[in-house]
C-alpha cells in the first residue's frame, strides 16, 4: 500500500520539491521492506505454503527490476551455501572497489574504502538492475560458478519482461508527465537509497570484525551450521531505542536475526525472534559462537572498522 500511494503521489499528485522528495523516500522506504520482507522469504519459499505461490510473489523482483531467478542462484545458492567464502559467495565480491575478505587482493585506494564505499553502497541496486543480471545470463553464472541449470527461454523471457515493466512504471510513465532530466534525477535518487540500505543490511551480519571469513584454500567449512555461525551475525535493534530499533527492524524485513535466517532460511521472517529465544542460549551452552551486535549504531561502526582494517597493505596489517 505504501509503494502505491508514495508512487501516485510522486509522479501524479506531488506538485512541489518538498513534496516530491517526501513522496521518493516513502516509495524507496516501501520497495526495500517488499524487498526484506515480501521479495526474500518468497524466494526462499518461506511467504506462504505454497510453492506457486511464492514462486508467484517473488516475482516482486521482477517488477523492481531484478531477476528473481538470478538472484535465487546468487543468494539461496552461492551466498547461503557458502557465506563469507571468497570466490564463491558473490556478495562479498565487489572489486576492484572494496576489499571485504582478506583473502582477496589489496589495491592502494583500498586505503580509503572506509569513507567512499558508503557512497558507492547506493549505485548496487542500479549495478544489479542494468548490469549484473545481463552479464550473469551471458557468462552463464558469476565468476567460475555457473548456473546449476541450463538456462531456459522462458528464464530470458521473464527477466526481459519484469525489465521492461520496471522500467515502465519507474520511467516511462514518469517521462510523460515530467521534464526527463527530474525523472532520471529522481530515478537514480530512489535507486541509491534502496541499494544503500539494501547494501547495509547485509554488511552489517556478513562483513565485520566480529564474523569469520573462509579460507578459499580449503574450500571452507563443511559443517553447515557451524559455517553459518562463523559468518553471521546479528543486530540487537533494541539496543539503537524503540523508535529507530522499531523502524529499523520492519525496514530490515526480520533480518536483524540473520543467524537464525540463515539457519533455516526455509522459515518465515517472522519466526525468527521466537527461534533465537532458544537458539541463543543453547549455543552459549555448547560453546557455539553466537554474535550479537548490541545495537544498529555498533553494527555500523563494526562494519567501518572492517573496512578500514581490509583497507591497509597486508604487509602493513602485519606489523599493527
Amino acid at each position: 500500500m505504501l509503494a502505491v500511494v508514495s508512487y501516485v503521489g510522486l509522479v501524479f499528485v506531488a506538485d512541489g520539491l518538498a513534496l516530491q522528495i517526501v513522496c521518493l523516500v516513502a516509495l524507496a522506504v516501501a520497495v526495500t521492506a517488499i524487498g526484506t520482507g515480501i521479495m526474500h522469504d518468497a524466494n526462499h519459499g518461506a511467504f506462504c505454503r505454497s510453492r506457486r505461490g511464492n514462486r508467484a510473489v517473488a516475482y516482486s523482483a521482477d517488477l523492481v527490476g531484478a531477476s528473481s531467478w538470478v538472484w535465487r542462484f546468487k543468494h539461496n545458492t552461492l551466498h547461503h551455501g557458502h557465506p563469507n567464502l571468497a570466490g564463491v559467495d558473490n556478495d562479498i565480491e565487489q572489486a576492484p572497489f572494496a576489499r571485504l575478505a582478506p583473502s582477496q587482493p589489496w589495491r592502494p585506494w583500498h586505503r580509503y574504502q572506509h569513507v567512499y564505499l558508503w557512497g558507492l553502497y547506493g549505485l548496487l541496486a542500479l549495478k544489479w538492475f542494468v548490469v549484473s543480471d545481463m552479464v550473469a545470463l551471458l557468462r552463464g553464472g558469476f565468476g567460475p560458478n555457473r548456473f546449476t541449470r541450463p538456462i531456459r527461454r522462458t528464464d530470458v523471457a521473464i527477466m526481459a519482461a519484469g525489465k521492461v515493466v520496471h522500467l515502465g512504471w519507474a520511467l516511462v510513465i514518469p517521462l510523460t508527465l515530467h521534464p526527463w532530466w527530474g525523472v532520471v534525477a529522481f530515478y537514480v535518487a530512489g535507486s541509491w537509497l534502496v541499494g544503500f540500505t539494501l547494501a547495509v543490511v547485509f554488511q552489517l551480519a556478513h562483513c565485520t570484525d566480529e564474523v569469520a571469513f573462509e579460507d578459499p584454500a580449503s574450500g571452507g567449512d563443511h559443517d553447515f551450521a557451524l559455517r553459518q555461525l562463523r559468518a553471521t551475525a546479528n543486530i540487537r535493534c533494541s539496543g539503537s531505542g524503540p523508535i529507530v530499533g522499531g523502524v529499523a527492524r520492519w525496514l530490515m524485513g526480520g533480518l536483524d536475526h540473520q543467524i537464525e535466517h540463515h539457519l533455516a532460511p526455509g522459515l518465515p521472517h517472522t519466526a525468527y525472534r521466537s527461534m533465537a529465544v532458544r537458539l541463543q542460549p543453547l549455543c552459549v551452552e555448547r560453546d557455539l559462537p553466537y554474535q550479537v551486535h548490541p545495537s544498529l549504531g555498533a553494527a555500523l561502526r563494526a562494519h567501518g572498522r572492517w573496512l578500514r582494517v581490509l583497507g591497509q597493505r597486508p604487509d602493513d596489517r602485519s606489523r599493527v
